[in-house]
């Protein structure tokens, strides 16, 4: 969810519940604001992932919202300088017909759907890997996808109060099995 309210609103409230409903994982953006902000809704709520932003080697953007002090996972993803595709006609100025459409896109915003996709690829592994039906559904609740994002993607502590996420620290140089029998400790655990 690259969103951010000031305040609970009951028609996205309703479509978490009913995304936790069925075992869907949500993601959300921490907010844009920096220091004069708090962590926005819906992202500030337990039943959802938290997404702060970071450049491509895990300096926190520096208009993250402070992070929240009563949550121990506060993770941050790339969300600077990430190239997006962007609709013609809201170029400025315009572009030609042969020029790429596309933008440099900076924000929480931006850092959350690379998190949800990163969550994606690690359920994607689990099912090429024959994870058992109960490991799957713990992966794919907020909990374990929290713990495996911090034990396998994250470095030893937080990088500037964040834990960085960072997907090859889960593969680089591992075999399938080394990793689906870490994979199975952390969410046995």
């Amino acid at each position: 969810m690259s969103l951010g309210l000031e305040r609970e609103h009951h028609s996205v409230q309703k479509a978490i519940l009913n995304a936790i409903y069925h075992r869907v994982l949500i993601f959300a953006a921490a907010s844009n604001g920096g220091g004069n902000s708090c962590v926005t809704y819906p992202a500030r709520k337990d039943e959802v992932i938290c997404v702060y932003a970071t450049d491509g080697i895990g300096t926190p953007y520096d208009h993250n919202p402070t992070p929240m002090e009563d949550t121990y996972y506060d993770f941050a993803v790339l969300g600077v300088g990430v190239k997006s595709a962007w609709p013609r006609h809201l170029q400025k100025p315009p572009l030609e017909p042969s020029e790429a459409s596309e933008r440099r896109m900076t924000g929480t915003s931006f850092a959350t759907p690379i998190a949800a996709g990163i969550a994606a690829c690690i359920i994607e592994f689990a099912y090429l890997t024959n994870f058992s039906e109960d490991l799957l559904r713990v992966l794919k609740s907020r909990q374990g996808m929290q713990k495996t994002l911090k034990e396998l993607m994250v470095g030893k502590g937080r990088r500037h109060g964040f834990h960085y996420i960072y997907p090859w620290a889960m593969f680089k140089g591992r075999l399938n099995e080394e990793i689906k029998y870490d994979m199975k400790h952390i969410l046995e655990s």
